[in-house]
This record gives structure tokens, sequence and C-alpha cells, in this order.
């Protein structure tokens, strides 16, 4: 066994993004930091066998964008001039609400489309400009190591590299978790004789198909919109299976679309380029299957389930423990069709920076306010997530609380009949975005004025079934 020595050492397990943006953090604070990896980097945006979500397409939102450029200083400008679109979603982007098109309008928002493996591919060219960042890669974390005499301290990990097959041991003073929602370490901290950390599951049983295209180099005219988001009706009683799935069409670098269809509670999904273009055309508008039909596949069918949202709730853990940290998805991860992952990872890692100007990172005490800390923020992210989910199943959490009902039957009315103010367009954005909890709406006059307003009116019901929606949004900019 190879031993590695340090002195003032932080050892990260798991090179993705919220190790990336983790790394960044604690540059600042310990001489030597160590990302390690199962894969072995790509050069570049390249798909890696260890992050087959990159295939799938990836939202910053915009919380995550604003934390991302004060991480890495520059990281906008290098993603930009790499290709990714700088958007308008609510003037260049087609959706279609549960209860027809939305209005096209200028909201002043602007949001970054790129692929999943642009984006880390610059954070990982950003966190490479620190030279006490160091990647250890194609190498697994097998087990946490404790320290000697002290067994409420993690001194390190055993790992073992893929290529060779030699173990070693390194050493730190910090071991911080980033291995994202398939981590194992929960499992090594019992078999140290920890307590178990409590974990959450809510399953919607969801999943999605995506292929990537390349997107024709002459537009139709009449195709003013840069991407299309068809969501799945509310209307319980429909027919059509095809009605309660949703589909997307992201637009990327190098003129090229991702393309998804998703759903839940275990609806097939397509797994071939036949019954994938078959399905599109029959979404409740045929736009994104016309807009494929004009484009190039470039990829095969992208299938994938086990999109549960999980939370291992350090924040109550009874062991009191120096040396260790979670972040992220090993500690909270949120079914990614929302696209909360990226933001989330980045938030964390502010909070841990925070956390680090105040204290000492390898004591009990840091770890316990952290894990608070950290807990208080991803508890939005996860109340959004799981709520969505429940939705789409037609589910509350307590259908016999007559509260709660209340509550859902409320915010249902907001969602359909409010969108058309922009009071309401600017909390909800705010709240989807994470800039803001969804209990601040309780103390926004402006917001409560409104929906009173819309609580006052007759409910706006479904369109007639014989009133045929409009296959295409309209062109038209609202004043």
């Amino acid at each position: 066994m190879i031993n590695q020595m340090s002195t003032d050492h932080a050892v990260i397990v798991g090179g993705s993004v919220g190790g990336l943006c983790a790394a960044r953090v604690l540059a600042d604070h310990f001489e030597r930091v160590t990302i390690i990896d199962h894969d072995r980097l790509p050069h570049g945006a390249a798909h890696r066998k260890g992050v087959p979500q990159s295939r799938h397409p990836h939202v910053l939102l915009d919380r995550g964008r604003s934390e991302m450029i004060a991480l890495f200083p520059g990281f906008e400008e290098l993603l930009l001039s790499r290709g990714a679109l700088d958007l308008d979603p609510a003037l260049e982007l087609a959706t279609l609400q549960p209860y027809g098109w939305a209005e096209r309008r200028r909201s002043g928002h602007h949001m970054i489309f790129a692929s999943r493996i642009l984006i880390e591919s610059v954070i990982r060219e950003l966190v490479e400009k620190f030279t006490n960042i160091k990647y250890i890669e194609a190498t697994e974390a097998t087990n946490l190591i404790v320290a000697p005499g002290d067994s409420q301290r993690i001194a390190g990990v055993d790992v073992v590299n893929k290529d060779t097959g030699v173990v070693s041991r390194i050493e730190a003073d910090l071991v911080l978790d980033a291995s994202g929602r398939s981590s194992r370490v929960p499992q090594w901290l019992e078999q140290l004789g920890f307590p178990a950390v409590e974990r959450e599951m809510v399953d919607a049983d969801a999943g999605y198909s995506t292929v990537w295209y390349q997107a024709p180099a002459e537009r139709p005219e009449e195709w003013w919109w840069k991407g299309a988001f068809p969501n799945p009706s509310l209307d319980e009683k429909s027919t059509r299976l095809e009605d309660f799935y949703f589909g997307l069409l992201f637009p990327i670098e190098d003129n090229r679309w991702i393309v998804t269809v998703a759903s839940w509670g275990g609806r097939p999904l397509p797994k071939d380029h036949e019954s994938f273009a078959a399905l599109l055309a029959r979404l409740r508008t045929p736009m994104l299957g016309d807009a494929v039909a004009k484009a190039e596949p470039i990829s095969p069918v992208f299938y994938r389930r086990g999109m549960q949202n999980l939370w291992n709730h350090y924040e109550r853990w009874s062991a009191r423990i120096g040396g260790f940290l979670a972040i992220a998805d090993a500690t909270c991860a949120f079914n990614p069709v929302y696209g909360q992952g990226m933001t989330s990872a980045a938030v964390c890692a502010s909070i841990l920076g925070e956390c680090l100007r105040q204290g000492d990172a390898t004591t009990p005490e840091f770890a316990a306010s952290f894990f608070k800390r950290q807990a208080a923020f991803v508890a939005q992210p996860w109340a959004l997530a799981v709520a969505r989910d429940r939705q789409a199943l037609g589910e509350i959490e307590d259908s016999s609380n007559p509260t709660q009902k209340q509550a859902a039957d409320i915010f249902g009315r907001i969602m359909r009949d409010g969108m058309q103010y922009p009071e309401i367009g600017e909390a909800l954005w705010d709240i989807f975005n994470l800039n803001r909890t969804p209990e601040s709406l309780m103390t926004d006059a402006n917001f409560l004025t409104i929906v009173s307003k819309i609580l006052q009116a007759p409910p706006r019901t479904a369109p007639p079934k014989d009133e045929a929606l409009p296959a295409y949004p309209s062109e038209a900019i609202a004043a």
C-alpha cells in the first residue's frame, strides 16, 4: 500500500460540477486540494462514462448563473465564446402551457443555453488555473479512513487505480464527498461504526429519452423560436396517453438541438429513433415532430430512469465527526428533469465558502453548522421538485388534509390564471430560479394583491374538446 501524507490537504471525492465548485472554494483555504475521479477526464467538451446524465438537457438557472460568475470570474464570457446561447426564454422559446400557448413577451430575464459537457469543460478549465488543485484520474475511492487514536475524525480515503489496480491511501485534513446521487459514503460511514444517515426518497417513477440533432442550416421563415417546451395537459379526463408527456427542444452550441420527451408514473418511453419521432408527432403540438423532421439525428436515443429525489439528511445526523463533509447531489439530489442540480451545486459551494471564512473545516462543530446551512438552502429546490413530481402523479402529500388541499388548489389557480400578470410572472420566475423562497410570497404585497384578484374572478376553464389547440404559437410579441 502506498501512503501519500499531507499537512494541510483537502480531498474531494468526485470531479463533476459539485466537486469542481467545491474545489474552487477550498483552494482559498487549503494548501492543497486533490480531486479524485473514477473517469479519465476529457480535454474539452466531451461525454464521459461517469456522467451519463450529460447526454440530457441541462439548465443553469438564473441563481446558478450568478453564483458561477462569482466563483469563476470570466465564466460567462468563456462559455459564450465557446458557442453557448444567451436567450430570453419568454421571448425566444415557444412554451405550451396546460391551457394553451404562453404569451410571447420580453421578460428582461436571460438564461444560458449550452450542453452539460460544454459547461463542465469551461468550469474544469477555470479550476485548472489554480496551481494548488490537483486531479487524480481513473481512480476509485473505496473507503474512508479514521485518524489513528481518534475514531471521531476522518483522516483520508483508500483508493484504487482503475488502470493498474494499485491500492493506495490518501491522507487528508478534510474529505468532502461530491460523488453525486450514487454516493456510497453513507454506507462507508456505517461500516466505520457511525450511525446511519437518514435518507428520504420521493420517487415519481419518472424517466426521459433524448436525441441530439444537427439543426437545419436554413430555418423556415415562420420559425421565430429558438427552442420549444410543450408541457403536459392537466386534464385528468384526457384519454390520450401522449397528453401526459412533456417535450423539450433545447438549443445548444454549434447549431445543435437536444430534444427530449419525458413523463412520470412509469409511462413508456422510446428507445429507438422511429418510436421517438412517432411520440414527438403525437404530443399536444406537432411542433417538435415537424422540427426534427427537418434536422439530422447525430446521436442514438439516450434513455434514462432512476430519477428519484434523494436527500441524505446529514443535518439531522447524530454523529459528531470531524474532517468530513458532503455537498451537492451527494447530500440532496433532485429529479434532474427540473434542471436544479448545477445551480444547487454552485450555491452549496458558496455556502461552504461562507462557512470557511468563519471556522475550521476539520472540526465536528463546523460540519454540523455547514450541514444545517446547506439543508436550509436545499429545502427550497427539494420542495419544488417534490411538489411537481406529486402534481404530475395527481397527488398531494396528504389528500385528507383540507388545508393542504386548499393550498394546492390555490397554487393551481395562480399557475393557470395568473401568468398574464407581470407581478405573478416575476415572482414565480424568481422562485423557480431559486432567487427567493416560496415563503417570501406571503409578505409580497404586489403578489398577494394579484392573487386576491385572481381568486375573486371565475376560474379559467379548459378549452372545449371541439376547440382545437393551435398547432403553433403566435409570433406576436405582447406589449
